[in-house]
C-alpha cells in the first residue's frame, strides 16, 4: 500500500512541481451572502451565473436544481411567463443561502487564517 500511495501522490504533485512554467494565480470573485437582484421582465438566472460563490462542489448540482425548478414554475404558470420567473427566483434566493454559507466556511478552511492547518484537520478531524 505504501508503493501505490508514494506513485499516486507523484502522479498528483508533478503537474505542480516539474512544469516549466509558473502558476497563474486567479482570483475568487463572489457575490455576497445574501445577495438579490431586481426582478427583469422575461429574465432571470440559473446556476453559477445566479450563484457566484467560492468554489464549494455545488455548481452542477445548484444549476440542475434551478433548471428543474425553472421548468416547474413555468408548468406551474402556463401563459404567465412573469409570474413564473418571479415565483422561481423567490424560492432560489432563500434555497440558495446554505449554499452560501457553506461554500464560505471551506474557503474559510482553505485559505483562512489556520490554513493549511485547518484544512487538514477538516480531512483529519485534528488527528495530524
Amino acid at each position: 500500500m505504501p508503493c501505490l500511495v508514494t506513485a499516486y501522490a507523484r502522479a498528483v504533485t508533478m503537474p505542480v512541481t516539474k512544469r516549466s512554467t509558473a502558476p497563474v494565480a486567479r482570483m475568487i470573485h463572489t457575490l455576497p451572502d445574501g445577495h438579490h437582484w431586481d426582478r427583469v421582465p422575461g429574465v432571470t438566472l440559473i446556476g453559477d451565473a445566479a450563484h457566484l460563490m467560492p468554489p464549494s462542489g455545488d455548481g452542477a448540482n445548484l444549476a440542475m436544481y434551478d433548471g428543474a425548478e425553472l421548468g416547474k414554475a413555468i408548468a406551474a404558470h402556463p401563459g404567465d411567463t412573469e409570474a413564473a420567473l418571479a415565483a422561481y427566483e423567490q424560492a432560489m434566493f432563500p434555497r440558495s443561502a446554505r449554499f452560501y454559507e457553506d461554500a464560505s466556511e471551506i474557503i474559510g478552511i482553505c485559505l483562512g487564517d489556520t490554513a493549511p492547518t485547518g484544512f487538514i484537520d477538516f480531512f483529519t478531524g485534528g488527528q495530524h
